[in-house]
């Protein structure tokens, strides 16, 4: 039979010292250290939202994180770009194709590149040998996931932008 774990006993050690074991613990994420997580105004809060929707990385960099709006870009980049190296297309709403418009919805969070291969219709278009490729499917789901993943580091800009993330 084993004793009290080293936990428990250093817990007790600290209760009986007077000292409250969370106070060095956790860290204080209350509205009086709000100096650590300083918000940008209103203003530069959407115009790097917007940034970052049309150009994937690029809001991070407004808001002055460097290294993670390299890495945005550079990821995201590359997961569109090996999407059409297997073969894979995007999507554009079809009348009638409700499923169409949920994949267009996932393109188009790459952001302006989606709309200038729309317009100039690159990389719409299925050709008969196309879906034949053993990386079709998988080259609709990366590009599929690099719209997303922008949506998402917009997501992850706004929150650096009001504070709520450093």
């Amino acid at each position: 039979m084993s004793g009290p774990s080293p936990a428990s006993c250093w817990l007790r050690r600290k209760r009986l010292s007077g000292e409250k074991p969370s106070e060095k613990l956790l860290p204080d994420l209350s509205a009086a250290n709000s100096e650590q997580r300083l918000a940008v105004s209103p203003v530069r809060t959407w115009i790097a939202c917007a940034a970052a929707l049309v150009l994937p990385g690029s809001g991070h960099l407004i808001l002055g994180r460097w290294v993670r709006g390299i890495v945005i870009a550079f990821g995201i980049a590359l997961m569109f770009s090996s999407g059409f190296l297997m073969q894979g297309h995007l999507f554009k709403p079809e009348r009638g194709e409700w499923i169409s418009w949920l994949f267009s919805f996932a393109n188009m969070g790459i952001g302006l590149l989606y709309f200038i291969l729309l317009a100039a219709d690159i990389g719409f278009q299925l050709a008969p040998n196309q879906a034949a490729a053993p990386t079709f499917e998988y080259g609709n789901t990366f590009l599929l996931v690099a719209g997303l993943l922008n949506m998402l580091a917009v997501m992850d800009t706004y929150d650096i932008a009001v504070g709520r993330k450093t």
